[in-house]
């Protein structure tokens, strides 16, 4: 079952000083996704989409106003209670894959489950079962460098997939690939709102790329467009 996010008036500020803040990624932003959607944030460089990822990724906290998945405010967790939220609640993919490249397909989407103590046993089976299901099951001994720019970011969805997170959040995961296989991408990012009902959060500049999805909520300059 997928997460339910509320964001609730959100500012981060970077930087302070005798002159006061430097910029403010995020000036005020509130909205909500329901479990099991497929929102899509759009907009261009610096508008505040990673921004809001890396809040959402429990990776930063905000200046101001509340990130809640489920009802939790991420900003009163402790740190290792983070560390368990982004191992078991929030995923990521992305633009960059950020495989292991002496890992194989295999070997690096299991890394996941092994670094929560499952055992190497299960954590195979379960990296297996994952890569078959983003369509890989014949390159679970393949390295990085033997995959094609697709066949990468299906490795590096299903590293994401296979702790089974209630939230998928994926940082322009089309940025380097072609029209064709970031669109095959798409369709495996849809489809596993479906097949899962994982709740997905895709920041993108391509209107295309957001258009895959349920809804798209466009940011500029910090600030939620009409």
């Amino acid at each position: 079952m997928g997460a339910r996010v509320e964001v609730e008036g959100v500012r981060k500020a970077f930087g302070s000083g005798g002159e006061g803040v430097v910029s403010e990624a995020l000036a005020g932003v509130s909205f909500a996704i329901g479990s099991g959607e497929f929102v899509a944030l759009l907009g261009p460089s610096g508008c505040g989409k990673s921004t809001l990822l890396n809040l959402l990724g429990a990776l930063d906290r905000p200046t101001s106003g509340r990130v809640l998945v489920d009802g939790g405010d991420l900003a009163l967790l402790t740190e290792p209670g983070r560390d368990l939220y982004r191992r078991r609640t929030a995923a990521t993919v992305f633009q960059f894959f950020n495989l292991l490249p002496t890992m194989t397909s295999l070997e690096n989407v299991a890394l996941p489950l092994l670094l929560d103590g499952v055992p190497p046993g299960e954590a195979d089976a379960r990296a297996a079962s994952t890569l078959a299901e983003v369509g890989l099951s014949g390159k679970t001994g393949s390295y990085p460098w033997q995959l094609s720019g697709g066949q990468m970011q299906r490795v590096a969805v299903a590293r994401a997939l296979v702790v089974s997170p209630a939230l998928l959040l994926a940082d322009e995961p089309t940025g380097n690939l072609d029209s064709r296989t970031g669109a095959q991408v798409l369709d495996l990012l849809g489809g596993l709102v479906a097949g899962r009902g994982v709740t997905i959060v895709l920041a993108t500049h391509s209107a295309d790329a957001a258009a895959r999805a349920g809804r798209v909520l466009s940011l500029r300059d910090g600030l939620l467009e009409a």
